[in-house]
């Protein structure tokens, strides 16, 4: 992705305004999950209690924001965002239209319905929030002595990593055609490896690529 320093004003708006729309489907689903187990959602503990404010919705979201932002992430790298997505309201504050809503509320379902091993058990992160909505409970309860928010963990496993993009970028045509593989296949990776956009391999080429030194 570009530096910040050389990125339009225009676009840090945009995602900015992407993550709070993005952030405020995340504590529907906290509501959601904390009236399931028959907490009270303006009780919290990080976030100030005050008339109005959905305290633990906010506590809640914390150990779950990085879906979002993954979501967003994704929304820009993919240029899904359109600009007829946004619109100028009249004392000049951007929003999102229902088409860029839209877009957002599937892209950040298609994040929460992705599965993560936890307990010993493949489970979307969805349900994973519902259960951990649960384990609080029962440790205020008493019926548990100890809570743990630290896991399940998100690893980002990208194939677009800096170090990929310098190995493709370096090795020459006459290395990759040694290694059984053809100079079209290498031209089309070092194009993408001087954008600025997400790109995948398949598995046997990114497993050649990442044991191929530079001499």
């Amino acid at each position: 992705m570009e530096n910040l320093t050389s990125v339009d004003p225009e676009l840090i708006n945009k995602f900015l305004v992407m993550l709070n729309y993005g952030y405020a489907l995340l504590e529907a689903e906290c509501m959601r999950a904390i009236n399931a187990v028959g907490m009270d959602v303006h009780v919290g503990f990080l976030h100030e209690m005050a008339t109005g404010k959905n305290s633990l919705a906010y506590d809640f979201q914390e150990p779950f924001r990085f879906l979002v932002d993954l979501a967003v992430i994704n929304l820009i790298e993919t240029d899904r965002m359109e600009k007829k997505d946004f619109i100028r309201t009249d004392n000049y504050a951007l929003r999102v239209r229902p088409s860029g809503a839209k877009k957002l509320t599937e892209e950040f379902q298609t994040w929460m319905n992705k599965s993560v091993t936890y307990q010993d058990k493949s489970m979307m992160w969805s349900y994973v929030l519902l259960l951990k909505t649960r384990e609080l409970a029962q440790f205020l309860n008493g019926k548990t002595k100890k809570i743990d928010f630290a896991t399940p963990s998100y690893t980002i496993e990208r194939q677009d990593t800096d170090e990929i993009r310098k190995k493709i970028l370096a090795i020459s045509y006459t290395e990759w055609k040694d290694m059984g593989f053809s100079k079209g296949t290498l031209h089309y990776m070092k194009q993408n490896a001087k954008g600025d956009k997400p790109f995948t391999m398949n598995k046997h080429v990114r497993e050649r690529l990442e044991m191929w030194e530079e001499s």
